[in-house]
């Protein structure tokens, strides 16, 4: 633990010199449109406008880097009242951004524009009115194919990606979250593989749709995505959460709406949830599977440390026998349940 505070000390202190030395100026705009998803009725998308702090892209060796850059994206400039517009299929659709640059759409929509060969349509977002120039940004919407045999919604924190959560004082989960970029994160052993046979499914002939819904802030979306990217990890939807001024109820039940929303845009397919025992995933996916009756397939929470929330997850899927909910000690748990029950190949 020491060692790990000293190393984080160091950084820090190097990392304060290389700010000032950061000569101060005007930002260009920056459209940041997040990947959204749509069934044939409606479209979901959200995104962010800021101030482009010119955070860097690839992979970095340098933990001053990487530390300067985590201050960058989580010190934003955002655009509040801000006109957006999405174009798609010849229509042009306004929302603004709110006090914190967020733009949603959420509207009907027709999907004529055909999605590529792995199920995404592409949408154009742009800002821009008479006194300022015309921004744009490709979007990208996930429109699941028709013969899924199910749907995926996984947590990303140490379910499939080490974030270290439950160490002490939360030391490494902060040393990986601000020092280390997406090619240094590592993913939970084995679940590059299991991801890959529950996409093509029982007959290995599947398209099953994955969605990442995490606790983690937008302000790390580059981050995570790219390390989805990196680790060949299904490419899909990825919910964060806003760490606004004001924490309301949205921000305290950000994975019950998300995954809410998601099984009310696909009510005929059936999902599995995956989570740990570091926060209240089991609590959310049991309640979850009571308000959606029949569409919760299975559920899989890993056990990430023998603690006193982890007792008490053992305990309530106990209580909830009547729910398919397994708690798992590793990717090869899942796996065999997943065969058992049809999920994957044997």
């Amino acid at each position: 633990m020491d060692n790990v505070l000293n190393r984080l000390k160091n950084t820090v202190n190097k990392a304060k010199d290389f700010i000032k030395d950061e000569i101060l100026t005007e930002d260009p705009l920056l459209i940041l449109p997040y990947r959204g998803y749509a069934n044939e009725n409606n479209l979901w998308l959200k995104g962010r406008v800021l101030e482009d702090e010119n955070v860097f892209e690839g992979k970095s060796d340098s933990q001053i880097r990487n530390l300067l850059d985590s201050f960058k994206r989580f010190e934003t400039d955002e655009l509040a009242d801000e006109i957006i517009r999405v174009k798609i299929n010849g229509k042009s659709i306004e929302t603004e951004t709110d006090e914190e640059g967020y733009f949603t759409f959420d509207i009907p929509w027709s999907p004529v524009s055909r999605a590529d060969e792995n199920r995404w349509v592409k949408v154009e977002v742009e800002m821009g009115q008479a006194d300022m120039p015309l921004l744009k940004k490709e979007g990208e919407i996930f429109v699941p194919a028709a013969d899924a045999q199910y749907g995926i919604i996984t947590d990303m924190d140490d379910t499939i990606l080490q974030t270290h959560v439950t160490s002490l004082f939360r030391l490494k989960m902060l040393y990986s979250t601000f020092l280390q970029d997406a090619h240094q994160r590592l993913p939970m052993e084995g679940m590059v593989d299991l991801f890959r046979d529950m996409v093509i499914g029982e007959d290995g002939k599947r398209e099953n749709p994955t969605f990442y819904v995490s606790n983690s802030p937008w302000n790390i979306y580059d981050i995570l995505e790219e390390f989805l990217s990196l680790q060949n990890l299904p490419k899909g939807p990825l919910l964060l959460r806003d760490y606004g001024l004001v924490l309301n109820d949205q921000f305290s039940n950000h994975k019950m709406n998300s995954i809410g929303r998601i099984l009310r845009t696909y009510p005929n397919l059936p999902f599995v949830l995956l989570g740990d025992t570091a926060s209240k995933d089991a609590d959310h996916y049991i309640d979850l599977a009571r308000e959606f009756p029949g569409q919760v397939e299975a559920v899989y929470i890993r056990q990430t440390k023998d603690n006193k929330n982890a007792r008490r997850v053992a305990k309530l899927i106990e209580a909830n026998t009547n729910i398919n909910v397994v708690l798992v000690h590793s990717s090869a748990d899942i796996r065999k349940h997943a065969q058992q029950i049809g999920l994957i190949a044997k």
